[in-house]
């Protein structure tokens, strides 16, 4: 993962969507804009020949291929994280170590195919059940225990924003991958 002092490497250009943006939407707003997130990395993702998938400048900085596997771990992730913020709410939800569950689970030797798959899969679970539940649910929290007390719609927010920081790390690969000459 790429290394910076003020932001998380993959935010070093700047996403298209803020955490403050998207922490300041409606409701409706920040439900549109996660529904949307397959679409948006589908759509990324035809921008990127497969061949290059594996490209990185440095093991520090993830391929897409990596990038795709700690996507879809970390939609798995939400998947618990909003299920236990909608029917226990109160109540501890776990943290995971992205670089060693990046390392250890050998991302880069794991299909991104598969990876791909299941975050659409979970994507479209997880928004099926942010739309079916009533707005009261919204202020439901969970604990965290790197972040505190997280509301189910925090949880919704912070993931809009993260998946696009994402998007801007996979076509910072590209642009590095094209400036070599590929």
């Amino acid at each position: 993962m790429e290394k910076s002092t003020t932001l998380p490497g993959w935010a070093l250009k700047g996403p298209a969507y803020t955490k403050e943006m998207v922490k300041g939407w409606n409701r409706q707003r920040q439900i549109a804009t996660f529904a949307q997130g397959g679409a948006r990395l589908e759509k990324a993702l035809k921008k990127y020949p497969v061949q290059m998938w594996n490209f990185t400048t440095t093991p520090k900085n993830w391929c897409i291929r990596e990038v795709l596997w700690h996507l879809a771990d970390q939609e798995a992730h939400l998947y618990v994280r909003l299920r236990i913020a909608a029917a226990e709410p109160g109540h501890p939800v776990s943290a995971y170590d992205q670089e060693k569950w990046s390392a250890r689970l050998l991302y880069k030797k794991a299909d991104p195919q598969q990876a791909k798959a299941l975050i659409l899969l979970l994507r479209k679970a997880n928004t099926d059940l942010v739309r079916r539940l009533p707005p009261k649910v919204w202020n439901h929290q969970v604990k965290h225990p790197e972040y505190g007390v997280r509301r189910f719609g925090e949880l919704v927010a912070l993931n809009v924003w993260h998946l696009d920081g994402h998007l801007a790390q996979m076509g910072r690969r590209y642009a590095e991958w094209k400036s070599r000459g590929k």
